[in-house]
C-alpha cells in the first residue's frame, strides 16, 4: 500500500489548526492528551516503533498545557498537539480500524513532529531531568 504523504500532510495540516483553537481552553486540551495516551497505551503493540518518542510527546504537551513547562516555542507545542490530534482521530488517511495498517499513518504524522521539534525535545529532557533531580533532593532533605 502506497501512502498518499500529500493527503496526510493536508489532514495534519487541519489537526494543527485544531491543535491551535485546542491551546485557547486548557481542560479541553488536557482531555485530549489523556483520551490520547489512553488510545496509545491500548495499542502499544502497533506503536512499538514510535512509543518513546509519543511518550515524550505526550509529557511536553502535558507539562505545556498544565503550565508546568512553557519554554518551547508556541509553533512547536502546535504542531506536537497536532500530532496528538491526527493520532486521536479514527478517521483519517488510513482508518485506524484497519488491521496492521491502520496507525501507519498516524506513525507517520508523529515522526514528522518529532523530528520537527527535536531541538525542542531536548531542550524539555534537560529541564524534565533537572525536575526529576530536584525532586529527589527534596524528598532526601525531608
Amino acid at each position: 500500500m502506497k501512502l498518499n504523504r500529500q493527503k496526510i500532510l493536508d489532514f495534519f495540516k487541519k489537526s494543527e489548526s485544531k491543535a491551535s483553537v485546542l491551546l485557547n481552553n486548557k481542560s479541553k486540551a488536557k482531555q485530549t492528551i489523556n483520551d490520547a495516551l489512553g488510545k496509545a497505551v491500548t495499542n502499544k503493540g502497533d506503536l512499538e516503533g514510535v512509543w518513546s518518542k509519543l511518550i515524550l510527546l505526550f509529557a511536553v504537551a502535558k507539562d505545556y498545557v498544565g503550565g508546568r513547562y512553557t519554554e518551547i516555542p508556541k509553533r512547536s507545542i502546535i504542531a506536537i498537539l497536532g500530532g496528538i490530534v491526527y493520532f486521536l482521530s479514527p478517521i483519517d488517511v488510513v482508518p485506524d480500524f484497519v488491521p496492521v495498517l491502520g496507525f501507519i499513518d498516524d506513525v507517520f504524522v508523529l515522526n514528522l513532529v518529532y523530528k520537527q521539534v527535536l531541538k525542542d525535545l531536548e531542550k524539555y529532557k534537560v529541564w524534565k531531568d533537572q525536575q526529576l533531580n530536584l525532586n529527589e533532593l527534596d524528598g532526601a532533605s525531608t
